[in-house]
C-alpha cells in the first residue's frame, strides 16, 4: 500500500492528536455540471446537430452584442439572404478553417501509396490557411484584415460585419464576438479561504518516481509536519481539484491498456481515499485515463474507488467540470480543448487560448472537429454560460496564472496546471481576493 488513509498507529493515536488533527473550514458547494453529465450518448446521430444547436444558441447571445456595437444600423441576415452585391449587412455563423496542414484520413491512406514518409505533425499551420463562414444551409469564402485566420480556429461563432462581392466572396469589416459573459457579483468572504488544484498524477506510469511527492503533498494537507501555525493556515483548504490524467497524462505514448489500470487502481484509491479523509476532493478523467475518450468525459466508474467512495466528501466529476465553492463558479478542463486550438493557430500559450475562449464564450471550439466529442442534439454542452471567477486548464506544458478583465468588469482568474508528475507543483487559489501561487513537493 503506498499511501494509508490514517499513518498513525492506534497506540500512539490519542498522544498525536492535538498536533495532528485540524479542524476544517467549509464552504458551501455545489456541482453545476449538469449540462456535461446529461450529454447525448445516441451515436445513430450525426455531427451536423450539435452545430446547428450551437449556432442556435449564439444567434440569441449575439443579438443584444450586435446592437450595442452596431446599433440597428445594418441588417442581419441569413447567407441564404443574401441578394444585394456590395451592401453592408451582418451575418452570424459558424467560422471553418481550410487548413492544408490539416490532417485528413483520405490524404493519409493516399499518402501510404508514395514511396518517401510523411513526416509526423503536431502543429497544423500553414500560410495558405483560409476561412469560410457557414450557417444552416451555404457558405462563404471570408477575406479581409479584420479576422486574422491564425489567431481563430473551426467552431467559432462570431457576427460579420461586411459584403458580398462580385466575385460571391464576403468582404470583412468588422467582427463581432460573443465576449465573456455578465459576471454575478463576487462574493465578499471575511477570511481567507483555499482552494488545491493540480493535474498529471499518471499514477499508472512506469516510472513512478512522484511518488514520494505525492506523499509530501498529503502530509502537507493532512498536517502532519508544521507548527500550529502552519496547520491553522492548512484548515483554510476547503477543497482539491484534480484535473485529469490521474492514471495517465497527455505526454504518456499510447493509451493504457487493461493491465496498467488494474495495477495502478490500488494507488489511485489509496490516494484518493487519503485525500477524501482530510479535504473534499474532486477528481476528473483526462483522455488518456481509462473512462470514455469523447468529450465531455463522463465521472470515473466507480469500481475504481471502493475504499475513496467511502467518503462523502470524494466526489467523481466530470471533464470539463464547473462547480460553486462559497459562491464562486469554478470551471476548467484537463486541458485537451486548450491543446488542440494551440496545435490549430498561433496561439502560443495556455493563457493566451484561454482568454480567447472566455472572448468567444466557448469551451472546445474544435470539439467534435479535431476533439472527439459525443453528437449532442439538442444543446451544446461547450458554450460557456456562466462566467466563471476561477477558470483552469490542466496538463499544460508550463504552470501560468493571469487574473482577465473583462470588457464589463468581469474578474477571472486563470490558471495553467503543469503535470504533477513532471514538476511536482499544485496551484493554490485563495478564494477571498482570486490571489494565486505555485507550491512544489520535492
Amino acid at each position: 500500500m503506498l499511501f494509508k488513509v490514517d499513518s498513525t498507529p492506534a497506540s500512539s493515536a490519542e498522544e498525536h492528536l492535538e498536533t495532528r488533527e485540524i479542524e476544517r473550514h467549509t464552504l458551501n458547494y455545489e456541482d453545476c455540471s449538469k449540462r456535461f453529465y446529461q450529454a447525448s450518448r445516441d451515436f445513430t446521430k450525426q455531427y451536423a446537430h450539435i452545430y446547428s444547436a450551437r449556432l442556435n444558441t449564439f444567434r440569441n447571445i449575439l443579438d443584444p452584442v450586435i446592437r450595442k456595437k452596431w446599433s440597428n444600423k445594418y441588417k442581419v441576415l441569413k447567407l441564404c439572404d443574401l441578394r444585394e452585391k456590395n451592401t453592408m449587412c451582418v451575418i452570424i455563423g459558424t467560422l471553418f478553417k481550410l487548413q492544408e496542414l490539416k490532417p485528413s484520413i483520405l490524404k493519409e491512406l493516399s499518402d501510404q501509396l508514395e514511396i518517401i514518409p510523411q513526416p509526423a505533425r503536431t502543429h497544423f499551420v500553414h500560410d495558405e490557411d483560409s476561412l469560410v463562414l457557414e450557417d444552416e444551409l451555404q457558405r462563404i469564402k471570408l477575406v479581409g484584415d479584420c479576422i486574422d485566420v491564425h489567431y481563430v480556429v473551426t467552431g467559432v461563432v462570431c457576427a460579420i460585419l461586411g459584403s458580398e462581392d462580385e466575385d460571391g466572396v464576403f468582404s470583412v469589416k468588422d467582427v463581432c464576438w460573443a465576449g465573456c459573459n455578465i459576471q454575478k457579483p463576487l462574493p465578499q468572504l471575511s477570511n481567507d479561504r483555499y482552494v488545491v488544484l493540480l493535474s498529471g498524477l499518471n499514477l499508472a506510469s512506469k516510472k513512478a518516481d512522484h511518488l514520494f511527492s505525492l506523499h509530501l503533498l498529503l502530509e502537507w494537507l493532512s498536517g502532519i509536519s508544521g507548527t500550529s501555525q502552519y496547520q491553522e493556515e492548512l484548515s483554510k483548504i476547503v477543497r482539491v481539484i484534480v484535473a485529469g490524467g490521474v492514471f495517465a497524462n497527455n505526454a504518456n505514448e499510447g493509451t493504457l491498456n487493461e493491465a496498467d489500470v488494474i495495477a495502478s487502481a490500488e494507488t489511485v484509491d489509496a490516494f484518493s481515499a487519503a485525500v477524501s479523509s482530510v479535504a473534499p476532493l474532486d477528481i476528473m478523467p483526462g483522455c488518456k485515463d481509462p473512462t470514455g475518450i469523447m468529450l465531455p468525459q463522463k465521472p470515473f466508474h466507480y469500481c475504481l474507488f471502493p475504499k475513496a467512495i467511502e467518503y462523502k466528501s470524494f466526489n467523481r466529476v466530470s471533464n470539463p467540470y464547473e462547480c460553486e465553492i462559497g459562491g464562486l463558479t469554478c470551471l476548467g478542463t484537463s486541458g485537451e480543448p486548450i491543446k488542440d486550438i494551440m496545435r490549430y493557430s498561433k496561439l502560443e500559450t495556455g493563457l493566451d487560448v484561454m482568454k480567447k475562449t472566455l472572448e468567444w464564450r466557448h469551451l472546445a471550439p474544435t470539439c467534435p472537429d479535431t476533439v472527439p466529442g459525443t453528437p449532442c442534439i439538442d444543446t451544446d454542452p461547450f458554450v460557456i454560460y456562466n462566467c466563471p471567477a476561477i477558470y483552469y486548464s490542466g496538463n499544460c506544458a508550463e504552470f501560468a496564472t493571469e487574473m482577465y478583465t473583462g470588457d464589463n468588469g468581469q474578474r477571472v482568474r486563470l490558471v495553467c496546471l503543469q503535470d504533477f508528475c513532471e514538476t511536482k507543483t499544485v496551484a493554490l487559489i485563495n478564494l477571498a481576493n482570486l490571489e494565486c501561487y505555485s507550491m512544489a513537493f520535492s
